[in-house]
Parts: C-alpha cells; structure tokens; sequence
C-alpha cells in the first residue's frame, strides 16, 4: 500500500492528503504530474453547480502509473498516461454505438468521483491513453479542452467553403479555431468581448483571418455581414457559456446554417424559436467526446498540428490552487495548469 502524508495551503484553501487512493479491478493510480483548470470547475469551487460532497475536483490531468489493480492489461507501472474523463458502462445503446458520452450511466472523473487535484488518482484502465514520447505532461493535460472542442466542431460539419465564426476566444474557443482551420473551413473569425483584447491577439497569432470584439450586437452583425459577403456564417460554434450570447449566435448565422454549443450553460435565457424555425438553422449540442476523439486530439496536439503554448498561459504548483482560482476569477490568465511537486 501507497500512502502520503501531506499538508498544503494556499489563499483560501487548505488540506491534509493521508493515504494515496487504491485500485480496484480495472483501476490503476496515477502520480499526477499537470492537472489543467477547465472552465467548468470554477462553478464547482463557486458552489454554482452541485457535485457529490466531498469531491476532489479536476478532469484535466496526465501522469505515470504507479499502481496497477487487478485485470489491468496493456499498462505497466511507469507508463506516461492521460486518462479521459468519461466512464461510459460499454453495454448501453450509445456506448455501443461508440457515443459515450451519452452512455445512460455515465460517470465523469473529476465531477462525480475524485480527480486530479492531488498528488495521486485512481482511472479505470479503459479511459487511459498513452502518451506519445515527445508529449510533455503539460500537453497530456490539455488533451480534454482539445477533445471538447472537438466533438463540437465535428459535429458542425465544416465544409472547405465554410466561413466559421467562433464566439468566445477562452481555451475552448481557441482549440475550435485551431480545429475549424483543420477541418478545412476557408475563413474563421473570432469573438470576443471587452476584456478580451489579448485573448483575440492569441486568436491572430493561432490564424484568425479576422477577430471582432463585441461592444454593440447591431455594430458586430453589421461588422460579420461585411466579412461575409453579406451572407452570414455558415457555421458558428458558441464557446462562451453566456447564455445571452446565443440570440447573437442565431443572428450571426446564414440561413440553413449551424450553430454549435460547445459552452456549458448554468442559467436559462430567452430564445427567439422562430428564428431557427424560419432561417432553418440547425442546432447542435455538444458533451465532452469520445475515446477514439481523444486519442485523435492527443495525437494532433504531440505532432504540433494543434498548438497549446500561447494557451497554457500559467503553471503554478498544486499547492497554489487558491491563488489560481482567484487569477481566473479575475480573468487575468487565460489558461492555467497546476503541477504536484514531486
């Protein structure tokens, strides 16, 4: 048996760590080496979004196996691995047909069980990808924000005329750019809000053909009409999470075109239903990804086809976890990915 014992603090957050999880059938522990903020933690820590008590947050993460359970096959102690945060039960009707994420008894690491905010997690052996040997740990924690975006941009079927417009220039937003550009779409523009003016210069750098900031709707339409040939976007992914921000989305789009939401929403908003009605828009949600979609997004990102340099905009350590939150509250970093030390 593994056991530590531990004591770490930062602003507004202290913890004792005893025992280093054990495995169960099929499970291994991971010594986590990068564990990525998402977007959607900050609810959790914000009391905003309910999650069994006590939880330890935190689904972005990569590290070595250290222990392996019973019936793990294919995994050996020292492997570089990062696990994907969806357990699908594999016998259900969307799990056999590869849709895992909807699987009806879906459990997410880091949301409904322990994650990777500490020094050691337990994953299913299942759920593991290895990394490639030039993958760093950091770039092995980035692969479920790629993957999300992912699954999004897939599903909008972007085709090589398409012009993209993507709402919301967060790590989110930032991947869908990169993947819209890959997918083949001949103009992306990106979306931003006031605020956001270095994220949009990150948008530039990543191949933006244009990056709009939205002070007014009618001035921002106006300013997408132009970029379009007066047409609209044929494909808009919203990557903000703001609810409001989809009545722009619907008028943002061309007849006929797709809207993706790849935000997590927390609050309901008024929808206009007789614009996606009378334009035939086509609506898309979309929910973390699948096994095969991670391991296409970790290979995109260890051959440098996907970039997460000018992403990843801090690493702090693990122990500083209360002054990460608090920069992201403030919106003064873009992405953030904590390191246990050794």
């Amino acid at each position: 048996m593994l056991a530590v014992v531990k004591e770490k603090a930062g602003p507004g957050f202290a913890f004792n760590e005893v025992d280093i999880p054990q495995p169960g059938p099929g499970e291994v522990i991971i010594k986590v080496r990068a564990v990525g903020i998402c977007g959607s933690d900050i609810p959790i820590f914000n009391g905003v979004r309910a999650v069994p008590f006590p939880l330890i947050p935190g689904h972005e993460f990569a590290g070595e196996i250290v222990e392996i359970g019973e019936g793990v096959s294919g995994f050996n102690v020292g492997d570089r691995v990062a696990p994907s945060l969806v357990i699908s039960c594999g016998t259900c009707d969307y799990c056999k047909q590869g849709l895992e994420s909807m699987c009806n008894s879906l459990t997410e690491i880091g949301i409904h069980i322990d994650g990777g905010f500490a020094d050691y997690a337990k994953a299913p052996a299942k759920v593991l990808h290895k990394l490639p040997d030039q993958a760093t740990f950091v770039e092995g924690a980035s692969v479920d924000p790629v993957a999300s975006a992912y699954h999004s941009v897939r599903k909008a079927n972007i085709n090589p005329a398409d012009t993209v417009v993507v709402f919301g220039p967060g790590p989110i937003g930032l991947y869908a750019l990169q993947l819209a550009r890959i997918e083949g779409a001949s103009k992306v523009i990106m979306v931003g809000a006031p605020g956001d003016e270095e994220r949009l210069r990150i948008a530039s750098e990543l191949g933006a053909d244009a990056v709009l900031l939205s002070r007014d709707q009618e001035e921002l339409l106006k300013q997408i009409r132009d970029l379009t040939g007066g047409k609209m976007a044929d494909v808009v992914i919203e990557a903000t999470g703001v609810p409001e921000v989809f009545a722009t989305c619907l008028e943002a789009v061309r007849k006929e075109g797709r809207i993706g939401l790849t935000g997590v929403f927390h609050r309901s908003t008024e929808v206009l239903l007789s614009q996606i009605v009378k334009k035939e828009i086509t609506v898309r949600g979309s929910f973390c990804y699948t096994w095969l979609e991670f391991g296409t997004c970790l290979n995109l990102i260890a051959t440098g086809k996907v970039r997460i340099d000018n992403i990843v905009s801090h690493r702090l350590p693990l122990r500083e976890m209360g002054t990460a939150l608090e920069m992201l509250n403030r919106k003064e970093a873009l992405k953030i990915v904590l390191e246990p030390e050794v």
